[in-house]
């Protein structure tokens, strides 16, 4: 796979607290691309809390109690939207991996049975660290747009890097 067909899979959560088990993720959101086709795909949903602890985002958790799915349902359509990505050896993404991959494995153990995700995710702060850059860029409200940015901000940074243009990365897909 060439670097600009490798896909991506940046994910982004938004949580009730920090303890996994304890605390609830409430969105799960995701985005996938590659520096060729820009934007593929995106994935986002509220997730029923696990539990009445909630040591942030209160909002988020009240209306999480309500509209959220159940873990179960979410984990099962999220290992679903990314099957397809998965058989090209797309590569998972997030920031910090050490802090937000624990919650994916947990959950995916807890409420599926088994991890179909696996362990081959990059941490995109130490990414953009090893690369001498400082992540600056403020993140949108939400798990699905805030993993989206994140994508679109590594690939620009990506091609930027590279000496090529970026304005014809797919951002509307």
């Amino acid at each position: 796979m060439s670097r600009e067909t490798q896909l991506w899979i940046f994910v982004d959560l938004e949580l009730s607290g920090p303890i996994v088990g304890t605390h609830s993720i409430l969105e799960l959101g995701a985005a996938c691309g590659s520096l060729k086709h820009g934007v593929l795909d995106r994935f986002s949903s509220l997730v029923k809390p696990i539990g009445p602890a909630a040591t942030t985002n209160a909002e988020l958790f009240a209306r999480a109690q309500t509209e959220g799915r159940a873990p179960e349902d979410v984990l099962k359509a999220f290992a679903a939207w990314c099957a397809p990505f998965e058989k090209h050896l797309a590569i998972f993404v997030a920031r910090p991996a050490a802090f937000d991959w624990p919650w994916i494995v947990w959950y995916a153990r807890t409420y599926l049975g088994k991890n179909p995700f696996g362990y081959r995710v990059v941490c995109a702060l130490s990414w953009d660290l090893a690369k001498g850059r400082k992540f600056d860029l403020k993140l949108p409200a939400g798990a699905g747009k805030a993993a989206e940015a994140q994508l679109k901000y590594h690939m620009k940074s990506d091609l930027a890097a590279a000496g090529l243009d970026s304005s014809e990365l797919n951002s509307t897909a």
